[in-house]
């Protein structure tokens, strides 16, 4: 039984008939800001663990005790307040930018 082949048509569309659409700009603002929040959450962490061995080996070097909260309070955490500001605009700009293509 020899089947026969069906005769394939190549259909051409304009690309000015494909649409795309857009996310919104809800979409693109809260994707912003978990980009930025999770940078900035991972940046904390680091940032928080190389204050505390910082603060060991200072300890260890001067033999005396040091409170390790300062490297959160005055290091870690307004480091990464900073990183989130500066990845939400980065993120922003980027997301936007993509956006608009």
């Amino acid at each position: 039984m020899n089947m026969s082949s069906i005769e394939m048509k190549e259909i051409r569309v304009p690309s000015t008939l494909i649409l795309e659409r857009r996310p919104s700009v809800t979409y693109t603002v809260l994707k912003s800001v978990a980009t930025a929040l999770a940078l900035a959450v991972m940046s904390f962490f680091v940032l928080n663990i190389l204050a505390i061995a910082f603060l060991a080996i200072l300890a260890a070097a001067t033999h005396r005790a040091v409170d390790f909260s300062l490297g959160y309070r005055y290091f870690a955490a307004t480091s990464a307040l900073g990183i989130f500001v500066t990845a939400m605009i980065g993120s922003l700009i980027f997301f936007f930018r993509e956006r608009s293509r």
